[in-house]
């Protein structure tokens, strides 16, 4: 995927594009349906297929000192899914005060129009844009028509009799409902982040651990739990742990994971943990030795868990 960085990133060139826009936080079965609308779209109108998304998210911008709901998806793993999925390019506003003031005309005309080459758009149902959210459905059917390029608009999407939303999700990822976050997902729930050194507790007792440095801040409740990841085209199975050691009277709460299958080096790599199953919950045992033992238990379960 080729990354453009705000409207006036030099690399950027005028063509014709099939644009998605939003944040996509979670790229959930709602955001989905959006951008393989501008897919499709793209194919129909020989245009390129482009996200314009947003960093940092708007409402940590916009709300002030309020207290924010945590992300699902940093940037980079937003745009690694989207990539996977078709998109070919991505421009990156940087969301600030400023661009908050850009009136929908300067935004859909000079920027998407202008800057873009925009032949066709993709939006949910809920889109707004511009200074004070002017810029709704009904201004972009009218300006559609006025300027001549394509507009899909993509309802609402139910899971289940629910309808799917980055906040329903984070809830039901916080609240332990994994299998019910996937439905809505469409792909597993996961953790993407960076491996860094941990304090090698794991080691000690005989099962070193990888320690990751989450890029995003929705995390399911403190546990133990059967993992994949992949490590370029090897898959890898593992037991996760999330939350503090009590055993070892250390309040510090961590990720981390003992690979089932692998020794290697990830100091440093970034890598993506899917949750398959939670194992138990995070509690004191009597000893290390005790600790020792539930392990072995919880790694028989997750490779039991990974057959399934």
């Amino acid at each position: 995927m080729k990354v453009y960085h705000g409207f006036l990133d030099p690399a950027l060139k005028k063509k014709r594009r099939s644009v998605a826009i939003g944040i996509f936080d979670g790229v959930h079965l709602a955001h989905r349906r959006i951008l393989k609308n501008a897919i499709r779209a793209a194919k129909t109108n020989h245009a390129v297929p482009l996200v314009v998304t947003f960093d940092p998210h708007p409402q940590k911008v916009l709300s002030g000192n309020k207290k924010n709901p945590p992300i699902l998806m940093s940037l980079e793993h937003r745009l690694r899914v989207m990539a996977s999925l078709g998109i070919e390019e991505a421009l990156v506003v940087r969301f600030d005060k400023k661009f908050s003031k850009m009136t929908r005309e300067v935004f859909l005309r000079s920027r998407l129009l202008g800057r873009l080459g925009m032949v066709s758009l993709a939006v949910g149902h809920d889109f707004c844009f511009g200074r004070n959210a002017a810029g709704g459905l009904d201004y972009l059917s009218q300006e559609a028509k006025r300027f001549g390029f394509k507009l899909s608009v993509c309802p609402a999407v139910r899971a289940r009799g629910k309808t799917v939303s980055s906040t329903m999700i984070r809830r039901l990822i916080e609240g332990g409902s994994l299998a019910k976050a996937r439905l809505m997902l469409g792909r597993p729930v996961s953790i993407f982040g960076t491996v860094i050194h941990g304090r090698g507790r794991g080691k000690k007792v005989g099962f070193p651990t990888a320690n990751l440095d989450p890029h995003h801040e929705t995390l399911p409740p403190e546990g133990v739990y059967a993992v994949r990841g992949r490590l370029n085209k090897r898959l890898l199975l593992g037991v996760l742990h999330i939350g503090k050691r009590p055993t070892f009277s250390d309040t510090q709460k961590s990720v981390e994971v003992h690979w089932l299958d692998w020794s290697g080096n990830l100091y440093g790599r970034e890598i993506e943990l899917f949750f398959m199953k939670k194992i138990r919950p995070t509690r004191r045992f009597a000893s290390a030795r005790a600790l020792e033992r539930a392990i072995r238990k919880d790694i028989l379960a997750a490779g039991l868990a990974s057959r399934a």
